[in-house]
């Protein structure tokens, strides 16, 4: 798809852009939260990359490349979302296009993430892109720490 272009969000005023379509996937963060996190998890590597198609913001994916014993170097796709109004024009497959090229240019050996149980179309979708479901993703909520 040739009207779809990718370029990482470096700015906060290019993050704060990303949050619109951040909370289609991830509601229960308020703008000045998101902002706030993500310049948190830079510190530790997270990027997000910004998909525009015709120069409209359209998708966005948050990732990470990290170091694992099981899995090597790799790059870990935190959040991948494509505008709800926007989805099954290409974005994504776009975006995933770009994040592989990415981390096959970092020495990925993988390129990794968790999609929530509920979310089928999604699924379908990666499936479709040449993953596979290899493991289940078991999480536990803790108490706050006093």
């Amino acid at each position: 798809m040739k009207n779809v272009t990718c370029s990482l969000a470096t700015t906060e005023k290019q993050i704060s852009a990303c949050y619109p379509l951040m909370y289609q996937l991830r509601p229960h963060l308020n703008q000045s939260e998101f902002i706030e996190q993500v310049i948190c998890q830079q510190q530790s590597g997270y990027q997000i990359l910004q998909a525009f198609r015709d120069k409209t913001l359209s998708g966005v994916a948050g990732f990470i490349i990290g170091h694992k014993l099981a899995w090597g170097k790799h790059m870990y796709v935190d959040d991948l979302i494509t505008d709800i109004q926007q989805r099954s024009l290409g974005v994504g497959a776009i975006m995933l296009q770009w994040l592989e090229q990415n981390a096959l240019q970092h020495g990925c050996g993988q390129l990794r993430l968790d999609s929530g149980v509920q979310r089928f179309a999604a699924h379908k979708f990666y499936l479709r892109e040449g993953f596979v479901i290899s493991s289940h993703h078991f999480a536990k909520s803790l108490p706050p720490s006093n």
